[in-house]
């Protein structure tokens, strides 16, 4: 099964492609990175190129289903509402091209693997780097956020655990 993952943004959205088998195997992770939107521009016009670069990699990668993260309503209006038409340009990507789409909160995925959902920043990138035994985090934080939310998906759908992820299956 092939996996594209998605933190949402209209200035950065951090993506991953990642494949897993069944139960019985680990995740491959294929690339994480992020798709960019020039901040000189109008938001309908940012939103469009959002989904010309998801489409196209989409399309490129071929996945099997989308992973998304829900938004998280804080504090923040103005990022609530960005991150949520980002969100809506995602959904409409996902009907267009027939993906059925999971979505879940980065508290979920705190807790899939470390174990605790209010864990920061810092502490999710070493978990996503040590998971797959990488010699760094990922950069940007955003596409580390894309890989942790795939990873949420494997873990709640495939391997049905959501604790910390001690217990995945290794090759």
């Amino acid at each position: 099964m092939r996996i594209i993952s998605l933190d949402p943004g209209t200035a950065t959205t951090g993506f991953a492609i990642l494949d897993v088998e069944n139960q019985k195997t680990s995740p491959i992770l294929h690339e994480a990175n992020t798709f960019l939107t020039p901040s000189d521009m109008d938001p309908h016009n940012r939103l469009e190129i959002l989904y010309d670069l998801l489409s196209k990699k989409i399309v490129e990668k071929k996945p099997d289903i989308i992973v998304l993260e829900k938004l998280f309503f804080n504090t923040n209006v103005k990022t609530a509402i960005s991150v949520g038409q980002a969100r809506g340009v995602m959904l409409l990507c996902a009907s267009q091209l027939k993906l059925q789409v999971f979505e879940y909160t980065a508290l979920q995925a705190k807790l899939v693997l470390t174990g605790y959902g209010r864990s920061n920043k810092k502490e999710m990138q070493e978990a996503v780097k040590n998971y797959f035994q990488l010699e760094k985090v990922i950069k940007p934080d955003d596409a580390s956020d894309a890989v942790a939310i795939g990873l949420c998906y494997i873990h709640k759908e495939i391997y049905l655990e959501d604790k910390k992820y001690a217990n995945q299956p290794k090759d």
